[in-house]
């Protein structure tokens, strides 16, 4: 998949969760591992104004905080570059703000398992962190 079409691609998920109602406006954020690179959604930009020009590029290793673009990454790059460093085995990172997994999160309560997939997760359950602010 070329440059453009990865940039393009994510912005049709990030549209596409919008659509289903898993994020609204700006909120949330997604990453693609492109080779040496991560493509990541900007700061602060709702989702009907991203498009393929808008989203961030920043190296997976070298400088924390670099980024070619026209726009900055969103606040939260730095998990999305933690986690496509720790884990070449994952090419995508979806930060979402569904209303039913953040209700569960204000509430301080953990998902049951209701899945075998919940295993995925490490444990019996998937935890809730403490709350933090944004970035």
């Amino acid at each position: 998949m070329t440059d453009s079409n990865q940039r393009a691609t994510l912005v049709a998920a990030a549209q596409e969760l919008e659509r289903l109602g898993l994020n609204h406006g700006s909120a949330g954020n997604l990453s693609l591992r492109a080779g040496a690179m991560a493509l990541i959604t900007p700061s602060g930009v709702p989702t009907g104004a991203l498009t393929p020009e808008t989203i961030a590029c920043m190296p997976l290793a070298g400088v924390d905080g670099a980024w070619e673009g026209t726009l900055p990454p969103s606040s939260e790059w730095r998990f999305h570059l933690d986690i496509l460093r720790a884990r070449p085995d994952v090419n995508a990172v979806v930060h979402t703000h569904s209303p039913y997994a953040t209700t569960l999160a204000v509430m301080r309560r953990e998902i049951p398992a209701v899945h075998y997939m919940i295993a995925a997760f490490g444990g019996p359950t998937v935890r809730c962190a403490d709350y933090a602010p944004y970035g």
